[in-house]
C-alpha cells in the first residue's frame, strides 16, 4: 500500500488543472495530439497511484464517503482498462482522466474520522 505522503499532490493538481483549466476560466485547448497524448499518460499513471493509496484507505471511510470512495475506484479500474491509446487522446476521455484524478486526489486527502456513534434523537437534544 502507498502512503498519501509519498504521492507529489502538488503536480498532480498542475496535471489535471492543465486539462480542465483553472476556476473561471474555460478549458484549455489541447489540440495536439501529442500533448493530448503525454497528458493520458501522465494522467493514467497518477490514477494508479492514486487508487493504490484510496484502496488502503476506504476501511477508514463510512456512509456516504464510504460509497463515493467506492464509486470513484470503480470508476478508476475501469479506466486503467483502456487499451486503446487513441480513446486516451480523445479530448472528451482526457477531460474525464483529469476529473477523475481530481476526485481521487480529494478523496485520498480526506482525514479519516472515527465510524459515527449512536445517533442521539432529537427530542433529547432540545431543552
Amino acid at each position: 500500500m502507498r502512503a498519501l505522503h509519498s504521492i507529489d499532490a502538488d503536480r498532480i493538481r498542475r496535471t489535471y488543472t492543465t486539462v480542465l483549466g483553472e476556476a473561471r476560466i474555460s478549458r484549455p485547448d489541447l489540440h495536439s495530439v501529442e500533448q493530448r497524448a503525454d497528458l493520458a499518460r501522465i494522467l493514467h499513471g497518477q490514477i494508479q497511484l492514486l487508487l493504490e493509496v484510496l484502496e488502503g484507505r476506504t476501511s477508514q471511510f463510512h456512509g456516504e464517503t464510504r460509497a463515493t470512495a467506492d464509486h470513484v475506484a470503480s470508476r478508476a479500474r475501469k479506466v486503467l482498462t483502456v487499451e486503446d491509446p487513441a480513446a486516451a487522446r480523445d479530448p472528451e476521455h482526457l477531460h474525464d482522466m483529469a476529473i477523475l484524478t481530481r476526485s481521487l486526489l480529494a478523496l485520498c486527502e480526506l482525514p479519516t474520522l472515527p465510524p459515527p456513534g449512536p445517533q442521539t434523537p432529537v427530542a433529547h437534544c432540545i431543552p
